[in-house]
């Protein structure tokens, strides 16, 4: 069902604001990519300009040298399918989508905030494939801004894990950090990311204690799931 006016004016300025985190954030991974692709590049020259004058000697350095470079290529790589993949959240409001495979883009997404956070960041795959039908789009504006929120909130322990589970009363994800997470915070950029996105799936985050310590963010979304054998 399509939204009104004004949720749907709220999801698509805090997407745009997404958008231009996470792309800011991936492009100044790839710029990292190439500024090391570039220097292997060069200390590659270098040996081959040193053996052309010695014969065969530091020609074993060359053989590492493009093992490192080709690991940056398969990082570059990682990072563009990303990137490829967020693109396509947006293509329909409301379409099946696997959540393992969502769950695990937002882990990629909120990598490089969790690394510069010192923080360990853990997205568990469900036991069986879990397919949902709803706005992948939003869901992930909303589970991003609750990941900030634990990342924020990560002060000890420094863990999060992100999963999701089917029960009774449909799925739910689930985001737990081993600190306290506080009540979500209002009149900020991650709340106003947070309240749209979840807006737009109709649906209210829960803070609660965790049985294994912590706490954790709760999502039980709305929409049609279908656990796969």
């Amino acid at each position: 069902m399509p939204m009104s006016d004004e949720p749907q004016r709220r999801l698509e300025r805090e997407g745009a604001l997404f958008f231009g985190s996470v792309g800011a954030g991936l492009s100044h991974e790839l710029s990292n990519v190439f500024n090391i692709i570039n220097e292997l590049s060069g200390l590659q020259q270098d040996i081959l300009a040193g053996a052309a004058q010695d014969g065969t000697a530091g020609l074993g350095r060359v053989a590492d040298l493009a093992t490192r470079i080709k690991t940056q290529v398969i990082r570059g790589e990682e990072i563009n399918r990303c990137l490829h993949h967020l693109s396509h959240t947006v293509d329909k409001e409301e379409t099946t989508f696997d959540l393992g495979e969502k769950l695990a883009l937002l882990g990629s997404l909120a990598a490089r905030a969790a690394r510069l956070a010192e923080v360990e960041l853990r997205v568990r795959s469900p036991e069986s494939p879990i397919v949902h039908l709803g706005d992948p789009f939003a869901l992930l504006l909303a589970l991003h801004g609750c990941v900030t929120t634990a990342i924020k909130a990560a002060v000890s322990e420094r863990r999060i894990e992100i999963w999701s589970e089917s029960g009774a009363d449909g799925v739910r994800v689930i985001i737990r950090s081993a600190d306290p997470i506080p009540q979500l915070e209002s009149d900020t950029p991650t709340a106003a990311a947070i309240d749209a996105g979840c807006a737009a799936l109709s649906v209210v985050p829960r803070i609660e204690p965790a049985s294994e310590g912590g706490h954790r963010i709760v999502l039980a979304l709305s929409g049609v799931s279908t656990e796969m054998a």
